[in-house]
């Protein structure tokens, strides 16, 4: 794959070549399903599914970055999620401008929010009451034209006068207080006048400054953007010029001397953006990396469905298609397989959001953790990973282990889990450790496979394997 994708080109047909693939949109989908937590309990997953549809077409490049954030602030996935006009403002603001509101901002964008309330609908194919966001009318008066003494409550001041009132019509329904009436049956231009605070936030330059600051740590791990804002400003100019292409800022980054020197400063400096980049790995990219380099059996999770179980309590046919056509895995049983979930969780990935949502720790919990699973896959010889994939061509795991087979091997690991050629000083250490290696056989020397095994869970333990 290294060599496909990276020999002969330069960085940027690198660059090029991964922005648009697939899996560079499913990962950004999964960001921001943690941005949004989505919650099958508190939002509909209809209105997920749309908000990931959403996301995929930002990093493809259909929709500019200032597009998207209109849409998002009218978005049941957001106004759903919350639960007073000032929650949601609060969380609008601090997803696209990076910090919470002040208690006087607070006030003035909820009052953008005061026509949204949460409620429920019955889904006609799943069979389920779904919640969803209804609107309640406000601010206006018996004939449901703007009250001149309420519609204050529905107008922001602080970014200039803006005001959002709808008027009702033959779509509502009486409530016991007040009129409401349920998102989905909305017209486009009641959208368009609801996505007002998005549009009011993608006025203001801190609104792009966001933006580069939140995609240099997602990239680099610091804030490049605080250190040196120079490079902040210049990334804002660069996303302007393309226009809100969020794929610009990638490739820009994507292609920059911080992001593309190594971790390890070469010399004695203070200044944090001189070394590349050192962040910590999401629990799914962990385990999916021990997946596909090792064969080791595991399930999947999926980022949109945070409550699968839910939607087969229900047994309709439409529950299991959309259970088939998600991510999820069934067991033998016709369960859902939770092995890989499950383990994720205890790391901090496919969070259900109930409450919080992905988290990223260092602790002696997680380390265990990780050691636990680094053990099952590389050192269990039933149930882990199969020798033939930890030893390379021409050694057989019986064989008697040397100092040049025990460099072999390990060549062999870090290429399969580094993708990279190993040090003098690796090289060094893996022929005095196979040297090194007894066991109680005959002669005392180890098969192959103990060799192996061990350099697998060395390897997978290590912190380059936890950290890039």
């Amino acid at each position: 794959d290294l060599r496909e994708t990276c020999d002969g080109k330069t960085y940027g047909e690198v660059a090029t070549n991964l922005l648009f693939r697939d899996e560079f949109v499913k990962i950004n989908q999964r960001r921001w399903a943690d941005k949004l937590l989505y919650d099958t309990q508190a939002v509909s997953i209809e209105r997920i599914y749309d908000m990931d549809n959403l996301v995929g077409k930002l990093y493809r490049g259909t929709v500019a970055y200032d597009e998207f954030a209109a849409v998002v602030s009218s978005h049941p996935v957001l106004t759903r999620r919350f639960d007073t006009p000032e929650d949601r403002a609060d969380a609008l603001f601090f997803t696209f401008m990076g910090r919470p509101l002040l208690e006087h901002e607070r006030a003035d964008l909820g009052r953008l929010y005061n026509l949204w309330s949460n409620g429920y609908y019955d889904h006609p194919d799943l069979q389920m009451r779904l919640p969803d966001a209804h609107i309640r009318y406000r601010c206006i008066d018996d004939d449901g034209n703007p009250d001149p003494e309420t519609r204050a409550q529905c107008a922001s001041v602080l970014w200039g006068y803006n005001e959002l009132i709808l008027k009702p019509d033959v779509r509502v329904q009486v409530a016991t207080d007040g009129d409401t009436m349920w998102s989905g049956v909305l017209t486009s231009d009641e959208w368009e006048k609801l996505q007002l605070p998005g549009r009011i936030l993608a006025r203001e330059r801190a609104f792009w400054e966001a933006l580069v600051d939140d995609t240099l740590r997602q990239y680099l791990g610091y804030d490049l953007g605080a250190l040196v804002p120079t490079v902040r400003d210049e990334l804002v100019d660069y996303v302007l010029t393309y226009d809100g292409d969020i794929r610009s800022l990638h490739f820009a980054i994507a292609t920059s001397v911080p992001y593309l020197q190594s971790a390890y400063g070469e010399t004695q400096t203070s200044h944090r953006w001189t070394f590349g980049p050192s962040k910590q790995v999401d629990a799914e990219a962990w385990l999916d990396t021990i997946k596909h380099a090792t064969g080791y059996q595991l399930a999947t999770c999926d980022h949109r469905l945070t409550r699968p179980r839910d939607f087969l309590d229900n047994a309709s046919i439409a529950s299991f298609a959309l259970i088939d056509r998600s991510d999820w895995k069934y067991n033998d049983d016709g369960e859902i397989r939770m092995d890989y979930a499950d383990l994720a969780r205890s790391l901090g990935g496919c969070p259900d959001n109930s409450v919080g949502g992905r988290f990223k720790i260092i602790s002696i919990l997680t380390t265990a953790q990780q050691l636990n699973t680094a053990s099952n896959v590389c050192l269990d010889d039933e149930d882990g990973a199969h020798i033939t994939k930890l030893l390379p061509r021409g050694i057989e795991p019986k064989d008697k282990l040397d100092a040049a087979m025990g460099l072999e091997i390990f060549k062999h690991n870090a290429e399969l889990f580094f993708a990279r050629e190993i040090t003098d000083d690796e090289s060094t250490m893996a022929r005095e450790a196979a040297d090194a290696a007894r066991c109680v056989t005959g002669d005392g020397r180890c098969p192959a496979s103990h060799f192996a095994r061990r350099t697998c869970f060395a390897l997978l333990s290590s912190a380059e394997m936890l950290f890039y």
